[in-house]
């Protein structure tokens, strides 16, 4: 099996008040009966000098997860005890000239102008999309966004995926024009009469001819490799001074707070892999906890940003955290060998065998709830002012 070795560092030894804070920032404890910590940068003039230095934030975690003790005895979640239903997407049609599909290890790839996914897009992973979009939308309380948007007459989905957000949030604002744009057609055809799909590498220069009021990005940490590029782009496409982008995604370093991780965990392995690939393949997985200060930057002004804990399995004690806790566990288990097959192969030269056995050892750590690891999950806004 590939070598281990000089790999990044991980959080499993470091609390996230001090992995998290800015530098030159203290770590704020967050308040005791708060389950998320929300911290608003200062506002701007657009045409005001940036304060980059002033921008620096330093965001507070939730507070501690304790584990469900009465529990202990079924150390190990139950697969029965799925969440998962059947989410199936249909495929919409384009022209094949545009697509470039390529099967890899017995799942499908697909790409728009030579631009490849890390992650398979065939059936098996629509699905899994779906089923960790009801996730996201479980985490922000079953709203799909958090910002304080009003009026909205345009609205843009950044690598919509199957469209599953896009389509809600359609039919939530027939109002408004939606908007969804993703490297892949993997979108169904019987859609709301307000959105339309199309299909364009979102890296490269936009060339939209309208303006949007609200941006939404979600869950594309390790797809996109030049996120200020990305911040500035949206900001210029923004309508006006009340115009909202939005970022909802994963902070994919694993911490614990308690110690029951074992560094040498596979779980821990496994993240410190992951990272070791994505850097050297251009898509970092760290970019998220930099999101408020790229923001800031590009110009943005009155910048939100919080976490929510999304635990590996049942393991936590508050009730809402379980809940994540058993979808999250669902998506991890379900989509650890999609996230991996690609990176591990192309990157680290490991065998499609190889990282199906070692995935066997990443699921039962995901499974044990005598693990209390977590990961945090961010939610990002800021107005273009």
């Amino acid at each position: 099996m590939a070598d281990a070795e000089n790999k990044p560092t991980t959080a499993l030894d470091k609390s996230p008040a001090t992995t998290d804070a800015a530098p030159g920032s203290p770590a704020k404890e967050p308040p005791a009966s708060s389950p998320t910590t929300t911290t608003a940068l200062p506002s701007a003039r657009d045409d005001a000098p940036i304060n980059t230095a002033a921008a620096v934030v330093t965001i507070a975690p939730e507070e501690e997860l304790q584990p469900d003790d009465s529990d202990e005895v079924d150390s190990v979640f139950d697969d029965g005890d799925s969440a998962i239903a059947s989410l199936h997407s249909s495929t919409t049609s384009l022209r094949d000239e545009l697509i470039l599909q390529v099967k890899e290890h017995g799942r499908q790839y697909q790409g728009y102008l030579e631009a490849k996914y890390v992650l398979p897009m065939d059936e098996q992973e629509l699905e899994r999309l779906d089923f960790q979009c009801h996730l996201v939308w479980l985490t922000l309380d079953k709203q799909h966004s958090t910002a304080p948007i009003q009026n909205i007459q345009r609205a843009l989905d950044v690598g919509c995926g199957t469209g599953i957000w896009a389509i809600e949030f359609a039919d939530e604002h027939p109002e408004a024009e939606v908007l969804g744009v993703d490297l892949a057609p993997v979108q169904p055809q019987c859609v709301p009469p307000n959105l339309i799909f199309e299909v364009d590498d979102l890296e490269q220069p936009w060339n939209f001819t309208q303006r949007f009021d609200y941006i939404h990005c979600q869950l594309m940490i390790g797809a996109f490799q030049d996120w200020p590029k990305f911040f500035r782009q949206s900001r210029e496409f923004l309508a006006g001074p009340n115009s909202y982008t939005e970022v909802h995604d994963i902070d994919f370093f694993i911490r614990c707070d308690d110690g029951t991780l074992p560094p040498d965990s596979y779980l821990a392995k496994w993240h410190e892999l992951m990272h070791d690939a994505a850097n050297k393949a251009g898509f970092p997985l760290d970019a998220i906890n930099k999101v408020p200060e790229m923001m800031a930057e590009a110009g943005y002004i009155d910048i939100v940003a919080r976490q929510v804990k999304w635990p590996i399995n049942t393991w936590p004690r508050d009730q809402k955290h379980k809940e994540l806790g058993k979808w999250a566990h669902e998506n991890f288990s379900w989509g650890c060998e999609s996230m991996s097959l690609a990176l591990f192969t192309r990157v680290l030269g490991w065998s499609a065998d190889e990282v199906r056995v070692f995935m066997i050892s990443v699921r039962k750590d995901l499974r044990d709830r005598r693990l209390h690891a977590y990961w945090n999950f961010w939610i990002v806004y800021g107005r273009r002012g």
